[in-house]
């Protein structure tokens, strides 16, 4: 004969105890998984201090992205608009006319011009690479999205070696101590952006992305305009309206404008194709 067990009976409020604890192990989770792509530390390099956001560009779920501003536009604005995850300051400007000194391309299209300094690139498949340009000469943006021209190159191949006048920079304030932002990228594929308050140098700000394991970096705008924003805090904050923002973004990039220009890709293919047996068909080849 077996005997029966007593039940225990769970009352309304255990139950509500447990799964609000389900609840919150669930949103854990999911915190967690989401933390892996992007974090924020702070870190000390020679006497500066300095903030950090590094994003893991292996995984899926982040992309970054250029933003312009046709006029210069308070931080906030831009920030409410996109909702971005970080933001740092982008390429620097001119405040007579409140453009940008050098190119900018957004979803393809080029919205400002100047040709001077290295280039923040983002292909159209999301992938971020820093290439070099010769001076006051044009660079070849057909496989980008999003560029930023005009940035310093402050680490190149591993070196830190800036020199901003053979980048056709000619602001003598560039070459002295001031507030600094910068962008970096390991061989890993991780992204470092970095700001600081402190009043350093270009080539201490090279090391000091050198020493987060940049062996390519570059000087975004700083002084005055210096931001690193992250998660609804800023960690560095400009004095002043900005022209453009390099943004990380919750997102694939491969989206909808991405399937478009796919799309626009093919069919210039196919035109010219068309186009050329009609020639040879034409011309007896």
């Amino acid at each position: 004969m077996k005997t029966r067990q007593p039940q225990t009976k769970i009352g309304i409020g255990t139950r509500i105890g447990i799964a609000a604890t389900y609840c919150l192990l669930l949103s854990s989770s999911a915190i967690a998984q989401d933390s892996t792509n992007y974090a924020y530390y702070k870190f000390k390099h020679g006497n500066a201090n300095f903030h950090a956001v590094q994003v893991d560009m292996n995984r899926e779920g982040v992309r970054m992205t250029a933003h312009y501003n046709s006029a210069l536009t308070r931080m906030w604005d831009t920030i409410g608009e996109k909702q971005p995850v970080a933001a740092i300051t982008g390429t620097f400007f001119a405040f007579e006319n409140q453009q940008p000194v050098a190119d900018v391309i957004v979803d393809g299209q080029q919205v400002a011009w100047g040709q001077r300094g290295s280039v923040l690139c983002v292909d159209w498949y999301g992938k971020v690479s820093i290439q070099n340009a010769p001076k006051f000469e044009e660079f070849n943006y057909l496989k980008y999205r999003y560029a930023l021209r005009g940035m310093i190159r402050v680490v190149d191949h591993g070196e830190v070696a800036p020199n901003p006048r053979a980048q056709g920079f000619r602001d003598a304030g560039i070459w002295g101590n001031a507030r600094r932002t910068g962008l970096g990228i390991t061989d890993q594929n991780k992204l470092v952006m970095v700001a600081t308050d402190s009043s350093i140098t270009l080539s201490e700000l090279g090391r000091a992305l050198k020493s987060r394991g940049c062996n390519e970096a570059v000087a975004m705008d700083g002084g005055g305009s210096s931001l690193l924003y992250y998660m609804g805090s800023v960690k560095v904050s400009p004095y002043r309206p900005l022209s453009t923002l390099f943004l990380v973004e919750k997102g694939d990039p491969l989206d909808q404008t991405f399937r478009d220009y796919v799309q626009r890709t093919r069919d210039t293919q196919s035109m010219g194709m068309t186009r050329g047996i009609a020639d040879g068909f034409r011309y007896g080849r």
